[in-house]
């Protein structure tokens, strides 16, 4: 599932706020839609992202100048957020955002580098969907009927006519390859093409080879001394 793009996972009925939406009218539109954060969008270009950790700061206890002076910047743009009232003052800037035909590694690696839930899918910074977390981990519930179809699939697509000496057997999300071919980067080739199946959670492998041509292909290049 890395490989996947993100835009076969997003989700495209994305709602989302001018700059200068109040934020009680911020908040509602997360309340009646049953989400987190919501774009900001102007002329039609996404521009920031309001989350509900940006609109708490109203709620939180404010802080004492020695924060304000200590606490650095990040500590300073907590305490405005807790007097905004509009999408502008309140929004992150600019969003983190993917292109539709980024994988789903790459818009992970965005959130866990921005500290952030989900991504804004756009082209040329124009809305067409969202991404987050549980969106991804959503895959992750597929039956196991449905991941053995998917990992046979990937297998023909990787091996051919070789895929009919592998079985393929699925239980919670875990695939399990048993069988035979005869070089073992074909085995591994096989079982990458299983993992990047959209909802498969790990494989095991239990495949016999003939012949083991890494090792043949490290001698070649490193020499037997190494």
């Amino acid at each position: 599932m890395r490989s996947t793009p993100v835009q076969d996972l997003m989700t495209t009925d994305v709602a989302a706020v001018p700059p200068g939406a109040s934020f009680q009218a911020v908040v509602r539109v997360l309340a009646d839609r049953g989400v987190d954060a919501v774009p900001v969008v102007e002329d039609g270009r996404v521009v920031g992202v309001v989350s509900a950790s940006d609109l708490t700061c109203h709620d939180e206890q404010p802080p004492g100048w020695t924060d304000l002076l200590l606490g650095g910047r990040e500590r300073r743009e907590h305490a405005r957020k807790a007097r905004a009232r509009t999408a502008r003052e309140l929004m992150r800037a600019p969003a983190v955002t993917v292109p539709p035909t980024a994988t789903v590694c790459e818009a992970l690696d965005a959130m866990a580098r921005h500290h952030v839930g989900r991504v804004v899918v756009a082209q040329d910074d124009r809305l067409v969907g969202i991404l987050t977390r549980s969106d991804v981990l959503r895959t992750y519930l597929r039956d196991d009927s449905d991941l053995r179809r998917d990992a046979e699939a990937a297998l023909r697509r990787e091996l051919g006519d070789r895929a009919a000496r592998l079985d393929v057997d699925v239980r919670e999300g875990v695939v399990r390859l048993h069988g035979w071919t005869e070089l073992q980067s074909s085995a591994w080739a096989a079982s990458a093409a299983v993992l990047d199946v959209e909802g498969v959670v790990d494989v095991d492998e239990d495949v016999l080879v003939d012949v083991d041509d890494t090792v043949v292909h490290e001698l070649a290049t490193r020499g037997p001394f190494v």
